[in-house]
């Protein structure tokens, strides 16, 4: 018979032919209940703090997107190395924890601190899901404000977006009128609401989870040492992973940088600056500033008061000094542009005294009436407009008001904006006038009334002081040049509203203004200034972005001395007073910092400058001085041609003195109230 084998249980056809299928799928699934045993034990264990996780992560996630974005769209990457976007990516990773962090902090404290059962109140419930929302919808409105903001300033969110947030009348009009704001505001609605409602129900699971006290206490001690050491190690210096500026820009986190600058718009200048003995930071300025006829003032709190000797006869002529809206030298056509951009200009030119090497001392219009009108050195972040030591300043009105001026400012916009009223009625102007004044204006935009009708006003005024015998000081301001660009039509030939045509209207509307004075009386008598108060915008990739800071200057005297004359002796925002006090001749009492351009050898010329947190001081040479937060300071060679900037170290002891000098000066006068004559003349 034949021999024949009984099959035990364990040697089963199948099992003994696919042993291996079986005992994957064991490993697989027993894989798979470990994580979700896993899983649900930290969700047991966490809770709602899941939820702060979540918020941390969507906004690390989204600023990271928008990085990357950024980068893309407003940076040319051809020249880029490999490492510099590393750099900046793990960089950006890093401000991004920690504004994520501080994202889901509210979420995080209530979790912590709220019992299971407080927790679990359908009033409480209600106040959880509006937080959500809230932050879901501020996630996509702060990508959409932060583009916006980089799109005009090539800049995260800074100390600029924090001043606007205090005129919101002109924020919100601006706003309306330059984007497209109901399209925008339904995306933003739409991609919040959508992720709310993605993680409604997540949400609440994760609240329904209940923890115990120590659990609850110990995670919101995690979370708010994780946030706090994340803090204490992060700085906005730490953005600097590279030469270029914009990379730099892209490192950073709006929300960060947003927060920093509310926070040191009124730092302590004496804690984060270089400083030195007021005695010789005073001798090292004076060196500069004074000229060898020069009287000082005896008994004077201010190292720099003096008579200043002019060796020009005392001229009485009417002054009118016009402020182009962000009229930057690159739209100039006699300045180098050849868009056409400014034939007008261009034509007045002919007529005066062109100065082509001039530098603004910020990039906002309070930085140019402050450095115009005081002459005084930038501090940094906010213009002394704004500041609470502004009630006695020494300006240009002052100075003419002894030699019996009367004093008008007029600007096209609110005088409430940056605190031009308040600041003008108290330093010097005794007629202010604004917006509201202009009662049959033809156009008004969200800044004001357009430059015509600003102009229109000026020549009735201008007409009316003149005919009352006295010589006058007119400040003339103007709006149009600026977003949202739009402008009477029929003007020019082009109607789209860009920042060219608005360049176009307004050297259109000063061509204008000068064709009508040209029949009126007081021309005759007038010296005329036309300046930009600053570039349109900052751009360009050096740290310190000069080129964007350059203006055109014009001076009109009414004797035709300097007609079509170029002066190229450097200079900046703060010797306008000084030169056109030099023009009208006779000696003045001053504690002005700025200098008469047409009395100074053209290896004499300096430029003063503020950008953001950063103080500079540009000599004829070449060089750059750069004194920035936490006492640093630096040097760099400009390109002439490119103003690319090439770090040269640490500058000499004779550069440095004299740039600290001009900044703590200016710092310590101001907030000691001393930023005016008090000495006594003998």
């Amino acid at each position: 018979m034949p021999e024949t084998h009984s099959l035990q249980p364990s040697q089963c056809p199948s099992e003994i032919a696919m042993p291996r299928q079986h005992v994957l799928p064991r490993t697989f699934s027993t894989r798979c209940r470990t994580v979700c045993a896993m899983t649900a034990r930290a969700a047991a264990a966490t809770g709602g703090f899941q939820i702060a996780l979540v918020a941390t992560a969507a906004a690390v996630l989204t600023a990271g997107l928008l990085r990357i974005a950024l980068f893309t769209w407003f940076i040319s990457t051809g020249d880029i190395a490999l490492t510099t976007y590393c750099r900046m990516l793990i960089t950006g990773l890093r401000f991004d924890l920690l504004a994520g962090l501080c994202f889901g902090l509210p979420q995080a404290l209530a979790t912590g601190l709220l019992s299971d059962s407080m927790a679990a109140r359908p009033v409480v419930r209600r106040m959880f899901e509006a937080t959500w929302l809230t932050g879901f919808l501020f996630l996509p409105l702060l990508v959409v404000c932060e583009w916006l903001f980089f799109e005009e300033f090539d800049s995260r969110l800074n100390y600029i977006a924090f001043e606007y947030l205090v005129y919101p009348t002109e924020i919100c009009c601006n706003v309306w009128e330059s984007y497209p704001v109901i399209e925008l505001l339904t995306g933003v609605s739409l991609i919040g609401g959508a992720l709310f409602a993605l993680f409604r129900n997540q949400f609440h699971m994760a609240l329904a989870t209940p923890l115990t006290r120590r659990n609850r206490l110990g995670g919101l001690a995690v979370y708010l040492l994780a946030t706090a050491g994340l803090g204490a190690t992060t700085s906005m210096a730490s953005a600097e992973v590279s030469q270029d500026r914009v990379i730099n820009e892209c490192a950073g986190n709006g929300l960060y940088s947003f927060v920093y600058y509310a926070w040191s718009c009124r730092f302590d200048y004496e804690h984060l600056y270089l400083t030195a003995g007021e005695h010789l930071t005073s001798n090292a300025v004076r060196k500069l500033v004074l000229r060898p006829d020069d009287q000082p003032a005896a008994d004077s709190s201010n190292p720099f008061d003096r008579t200043v000797a002019n060796p020009r006869a005392a001229r009485p002529h009417n002054v009118v000094i016009i402020l182009e809206e962000s009229l930057g030298s690159d739209f100039v056509g006699v300045l180098g542009d050849n868009r056409n951009l400014t034939p007008r200009f261009d034509e007045l030119a002919r007529d005066g005294l062109l100065f082509d090497n001039i530098y603004a001392t910020g990039n906002r219009t309070a930085r140019a009436l402050e450095a115009v009108l005081t002459s005084m050195p930038p501090l940094p972040t906010e213009a002394i407009l704004k500041r609470d030591h502004s009630e006695r300043v020494y300006t240009l009105a002052n100075v003419l008001a002894n030699r019996g001026y009367r004093r008008l400012f007029m600007t096209g916009g609110r005088g409430l904006f940056d605190g031009v009223r308040s600041f003008m009625t108290a330093n010097g102007f005794d007629l202010f006038l604004e917006q509201s004044d202009y009662t049959a204006a033809e156009f008004t935009n969200a800044w004001g009334v357009s430059d015509e009708d600003l102009f229109r006003r000026t020549l009735v005024e201008c007409d009316r002081l003149h005919n009352q015998g006295q010589p006058f000081l007119s400040v003339v301001l103007t709006v149009s040049n600026h977003r949202p660009f739009t402008f009477p039509a029929g003007r020019i030939p082009q109607s789209s509203p860009t920042r060219e045509n608005a360049v176009r209207y307004a050297d259109w509307a000063l061509g204008e203004f000068f064709r009508k004075a040209r029949t009126m009386a007081f021309y005759r008598h007038t010296l005329f200034v036309v300046m930009g108060d600053h570039g349109a915008r900052v751009y360009g990739a050096p740290l310190f972005p000069l080129q964007s800071y350059r203006v055109p200057v014009l001076m009109i005297p009414p004797e035709g001395d300097f007609a079509g004359r170029r002066c190229h002796t450097l200079g900046s925002s703060l010797d306008i007073a000084p030169t056109v006090l030099g023009l009208l001749g006779g000696t003045y009492r001053s504690v002005f910092l700025g200098r008469d351009l047409l009395q100074l050898q053209p290896e004499e010329g300096y430029a003063l400058m503020q950008h953001n947190h950063d103080l500079a001081m540009l000599r004829s040479d070449g060089e750059l001085i750069v004194l920035g937060v936490q006492k640093r300071a630096s040097s760099f060679r400009v390109d002439p041609a490119t103003f690319a900037l090439q770090f040269s170290g640490q500058p000499d002891d004779r550069s440095l003195l004299a740039t600290v000098g001009f900044y703590q000066s200016a710092h310590r006068l101001y907030y000691s109230d001393r930023w005016f004559p008090d000495g006594r003349v003998d």
